[in-house]
């Protein structure tokens, strides 16, 4: 083997015959094997364009692969508004509904009864027939059956976050064992982590408390208005 000329790239394309050979050949190679590589029905449709250089050699450069020749594929996202079919698709994993309703039910009850023990208080304070015991008994016993409800809806929330937690794990679980071999070849491991680390950690911790605060949010602004509306 012997070095016949030492220059950069372009000054042995431009000047070189046997290099622009070489380099022709390279091209063909490459073309032709990317066409063995694709499937019958797809090797008419991907031509070939040819180009000429500054110096009028001519060589064959393979078009760029359509998407659907592409084997990693990109994945698929929904942004912003999704409306409420992801939340009634978790609500539908094991009991959700059930779970759900638990927790309004007790917080309707908490909200009836912090606004019985305000009523209990702002109606008897100045009464002389009610002592100031019973006053305060009744009004202690209305907070702590009170706290007993909220606890309720807490656990319900905390139930159903866990349930569901672990329908959908099952599930992931089971899609990815049952999956074809293609799926890994056109899916990066690392999404596959993702999705079963961080975005499955998301769906456990943040929708079932999410959930739950919006129930009571929503609860707690329509009994202030019911509050108000009968006040006035």
């Amino acid at each position: 083997m012997e070095i016949i000329r030492s220059a950069p790239y372009q000054d042995l394309l431009e000047h070189c015959q046997e290099f622009q050979s070489l380099v022709n050949a390279h091209e063909d190679t490459i073309g032709s094997s990317d066409l063995h590589n694709v499937p019958p029905h797809r090797a008419k449709e991907i031509s070939t364009k040819e180009r000429n250089d500054i110096h009028g050699s001519r060589y064959k450069e393979p078009a760029k692969p359509q998407p659907a020749d592409q084997l990693i594929k990109r994945e698929e996202r929904e942004r912003g508004d999704t409306g409420l079919k992801p939340y009634m698709l978790y609500l539908c994993q094991k009991k959700g509904f059930l779970y759900t309703f638990l927790c309004v039910i007790s917080h309707i009850i908490f909200i009836s009864a912090q606004i019985s023990q305000n009523s209990w208080m702002a109606a008897n304070v100045q009464n002389p027939s009610v002592s100031i015991l019973k006053l305060i008994s009744v009004y202690i016993a209305i907070g702590v059956c009170s706290v007993f409800f909220i606890l309720s809806r807490s656990l319900s929330a905390i139930v159903l976050g866990i349930k569901t937690s672990r329908s959908l794990f099952s599930q992931l679980l089971n899609s990815l064992f049952q999956a074809p071999m293609s799926f890994f070849d056109s899916t990066p491991l690392g999404r596959v982590i993702s999705q079963v680390s961080s975005d499955l950690s998301i769906v456990d911790l943040d929708v079932p408390f999410a959930v739950m605060f919006s129930i009571s949010s929503s609860l707690n602004a329509y009994s202030n208005l019911g509050v108000l509306s009968v006040v006035t």
